[in-house]
């Protein structure tokens, strides 16, 4: 009897035993493939840089995969086969998982293949780009930017050209930086491509407004709900009382003055586009303002919510602090200014408190030596922005998304009118395989 139970026993600990192993298996299967995925994505995406050759295609797939390997501890090795003519990408990994139960012919291991191939198509483009060159050119502080569909890129060299800090989260098609980045693992999915080659600005050619006589100067809206028109709005347009603006077809120049929301102010614009000119031409809206923007089916700005001047002094401030923000379908286009989404750290104590609060979970020692503060609840990320719009798209000098947002750039662009600019949607990437 004991005979027979200890075989009965060991048999059923056998089976639970390989029961653990095909369930490991089968995971690590699913994750390389992923792996192989995000890889050929990565590789095929560097063709709408304009600047890429195959052996620099080859190489941010091979990077991509091994750092994706690593992370995971998988071991495994990828490799990557460019053809040129179809501008395609394919990436094979060869894995081991290591059984702990099952032998398999005396063997330890157990082999996994997966291939991938991506190649330019029309699914999946850049839907946030940071032009700049400094350091923390892309950079989510206790915020979040979520853009599945889509691929986000920093052109900096920096090895903090990328930084996602506090609880703030990245997750996108492709993350590549041209540089290092900063950050936990958890912040990113997937883990970011490094030494990305700098991608061109996809919109340098569109030609800007040319009209700047004067239609409205230092004009303020009075309150209750406002229609205006198009035209140019010498010294700016300030709206600072609990009023809802609408903003119809056409173009809203800005000349020598800035766009303002405060006050509970709200801003619809339909069918309309914004060019930011002249001194102290910069967007601001603060935390109370509310957003419905949709950019113009046609013309000279189809599909461009906002441009700022190319001639603009390199690094000025525009702020969308907005936190009821539904439909931000368009493109928002500052070439040469910084973009913070969401609040300032001098904005009040919500951003410091979440700051704080990042510091002590992350560094528990911290949390004996600060002062002892009553922590208001982290409303982290609550707050989603521009999640009913069919797509949009950023492009900037430099992008901070924090203050509890979480940032959506979603990509169906063929849910919408209003078809994303040409020029940007040129040579994206899609899995054929």
């Amino acid at each position: 009897m004991p005979l027979m139970f200890a075989l009965l026993f060991g048999g059923l600990m056998l089976a639970a035993g390989g029961a653990l192993d095909i369930a490991n298996v089968m995971k690590v299967r699913s994750n390389v493939q992923n792996m192989a995925d995000s890889a050929a994505l990565a590789g095929a995406s560097q063709y709408r840089l304009g600047n890429s050759d195959t052996n620099v295609v080859k190489q941010v797939a091979l990077a991509f995969a091994r750092s994706a390997l690593e992370s995971a501890g998988i071991q495994g090795e990828p490799t990557a086969t460019v053809n040129e003519q179809d501008r395609s990408v394919t990436v094979a990994i060869s894995a081991t998982v290591v059984l702990r139960f099952i032998r398999l012919g005396g063997a330890v291991g157990y082999g996994i293949n997966s291939k991938a191939v991506a190649r330019a198509g029309s699914s999946s483009v850049i839907c946030l780009l940071a032009l700049g060159e400094g350091s923390v050119n892309l950079g989510v502080a206790n915020g979040k930017v979520t853009a599945s569909k889509c691929n986000t890129h920093s052109n900096s060299k920096a090895s903090d050209g990328l930084v996602v800090e506090g609880l703030g989260t990245i997750s996108s098609k492709v993350i590549c930086t041209s540089g290092g980045y900063v950050g936990a693992e958890n912040a990113f999915d997937p883990a970011p491509a490094t030494d990305c080659p700098v991608a061109a600005d996809p919109l340098a050619s569109r030609m800007a407004p040319s009209e700047t006589k004067c239609d409205y100067t230092n004009f303020k809206v009075e309150i209750g709900l406002q229609t205006l028109r198009p035209g140019v709005y010498c010294g700016g347009l300030v709206i600072d009382k609990p009023t809802r603006v609408r903003m119809m077809h056409g173009t809203y120049i800005m000349k020598d003055g800035p766009l303002v929301l405060t006050n509970a102010a709200s801003l619809n614009m339909v069918d309309a586009a914004v060019y930011l000119t002249g001194k102290d031409s910069v967007l601001y809206f603060d935390y109370t303002s509310s957003l419905d923007l949709s950019a113009p089916v046609s013309g000279p700005l189809a599909g461009i919510l906002f441009f700022e001047d190319r001639n603009a002094p390199a690094g000025r401030l525009h702020q969308i602090g907005s936190r009821i923000a539904p439909q931000l379908l368009g493109t928002i286009y500052l070439s040469r200014g910084r973009l913070v989404v969401g609040q300032l750290p001098t904005d009040g104590l919500l951003s410091f408190d979440c700051k704080l609060q990042g510091l002590t979970q992350s560094h528990p020692l911290l949390a004996s030596v600060l002062p002892k503060v009553a922590l208001v609840p982290c409303p982290l990320p609550q707050i989603s922005l521009a999640l009913q719009s069919a797509w949009t798209l950023i492009v900037a000098r430099e992008v901070s998304v924090n203050g509890g947002v979480n940032l959506v750039l979603n990509a169906n662009y063929d849910a919408s009118p209003v078809a994303p600019p040409a020029e940007a949607m040129a040579d994206s990437t899609i899995l054929t395989h």
